[in-house]
């Protein structure tokens, strides 16, 4: 069993200061890195434009990344397995485990099982570094992933000194795609830069003739709340929508309607996290409140159990995704879609939740992870932990549950895997989303043009 010693520097960085830095969130910061590097990796001539090459020079055990993994590759998830969040983690972790055993049933990864470990957090950042730092020493597991931006940022520091691969994190924050600063961690969920500049444009097409449209945000207290929020102020710049009040969403969401309420904002804004989206759709139905607009954040993306129980309070409202949602009649005859019914169905017939978002983004996350594998284990770098994270970095994949038109795409240019987006709006008849309008592509004007090409 391999063992990794934790930054120095990184590691000494006191609970308070974490806590500090998970709430305020993190400034956005270029996606681009350069490519090439030291270490094992193919040299840069030899590899194709937009290549990027790890580099093990400055890992604190590059013996550790760079030997093969044998037997059972296991990915670490720390999450909050137990408050109010835990039935939604939960689901995921359920769908990324019958996504593995599929895999598993047809011989693993060149041989080698996957396999999932958990350790609750309780979506607290101090309890999520302790637990990856646990995982870093003891070398028990080949790779880890988390959820939310806070706790994201308490461990990307020393995860990336010990260059253990931190793949499809369920954050936001645009800071941990510096790909210069943070080659060994991806973010699954869109960035706060590509979701709210595609949320601007759906609230822009709700007013066309305003000068002026005013947004109301309920903000989240923890570090994903904040990187919502630093999404939209950004995206809003130079645009005729301006952010009129921000409120903080507390333990009363009574008072939170109330005071988004008075502010008499065009629009609402949901900064938030599972189930306070639901919570405010409810808060708000309750004193009678109806804005013009509620936008909600895409983590809420779920129909069925974040939209459907508010009722017609929830009829109109929108987001945008990339996702395609379970139960949603217009994927009746889509083929990557009864796939993964039928797959999960068969692998696990006793505890799949095909029709639960949360289950179905697990499952999506670890066929990501799977073609990862995969990609690897066919590399020059063979499945290793350099393999896994440097076939990661330059990943191409149209995952089968992505909507038709998005594609998941990161390569030394870019870190953001999805640029593009599709707005949908709840029907509360039919308790689904429906598409409302075309797909957003937010890649012209976050990168260069240059930069938009080969499908992003």
């Amino acid at each position: 069993m391999k063992r990794r010693q934790l930054g120095l520097i990184a590691a000494a960085v006191t609970t308070g200061a974490l806590l500090a830095a998970c709430s305020s969130g993190g400034a956005s910061s270029t996606a681009g890195g350069s490519s090439g590097g030291s270490g094992s990796s193919p040299a840069a001539s030899a590899t194709p434009a937009g290549f990027y090459s790890m580099s093990t020079a400055d890992c604190t055990d590059p013996s550790a990344v760079t030997k093969k993994i044998t037997g059972t590759l296991t990915l670490g998830w720390s999450g909050p397995f137990s408050g109010p969040i835990s039935p939604f983690a939960d689901a995921v972790i359920q769908g990324a485990k019958d996504r593995f055993a599929l895999q598993n049933q047809s011989g693993g990864v060149d041989g080698v099982k996957l396999a999932v470990a958990t350790k609750d957090d309780q979506f607290n950042p101090a309890e999520t570094k302790a637990n990856i730092d646990g995982w870093i020493q003891s070398g028990s597991v080949q790779a880890v992933t988390e959820f939310g931006s806070g706790p994201l940022a308490a461990v990307a520091a020393d995860q990336n000194l010990a260059c253990l691969p931190n793949l499809f994190v369920n954050a936001t924050d645009d800071t941990y795609r510096d790909i210069s600063k943070y080659p060994w961690t991806t973010e699954f969920l869109p960035s706060n830069t590509v979701e709210e500049a595609a949320e601007v444009k759906v609230i822009q097409a709700e007013f066309p003739n305003a000068s002026n449209i005013t947004v109301a945000v309920a903000e989240d207290s923890t570090g994903s709340g904040q990187a919502y929020l630093d999404g939209l102020q950004t995206a809003v710049k130079g645009t005729n929508v301006t952010i009129k009040k921000i409120v903080s969403f507390g333990t009363d969401p009574n008072a939170t309607a109330i005071s988004l309420q008075q502010t008499g904002a065009d629009v609402v804004f949901g900064a938030l996290v599972v189930p306070e989206c639901l919570q405010l759709t409810e808060a708000m139905a309750k004193i009678g409140y109806s804005p013009k607009l509620t936008v909600q954040a895409s983590n809420c993306g779920s129909a069925s159990l974040m939209f459907a129980p508010a009722g017609t309070a929830a009829n109109g409202q929108k987001l945008v995704f990339w996702e395609k949602d379970p139960g949603n009649p217009v994927y009746a005859k889509d083929a990557g879609y009864q796939a993964y019914v039928a797959d999960a169905t068969k692998v696990d017939p006793a505890h799949a939740q095909p029709n639960d978002t949360y289950y179905e983004t697990g499952w999506m996350i670890a066929d990501m992870m799977v073609n990862a594998f995969q990609t690897a284990a066919k590399s020059s770098l063979g499945l290793t932990e350099e393999g896994i994270m440097q076939a990661a970095r330059n990943q191409d994949y149209q995952p089968p549950l992505f909507i038709n038109g998005i594609k998941w795409i990161m390569n030394a240019n870019e870190a953001y895997g999805i640029m593009k987006l599709q707005p949908l709006m709840y029907n509360a008849s039919s308790k689904s989303f429906n598409y409302d309008g075309s797909i957003i592509d937010t890649c012209p004007s976050i990168l260069s043009a240059a930069d938009c090409t080969g499908g992003l």
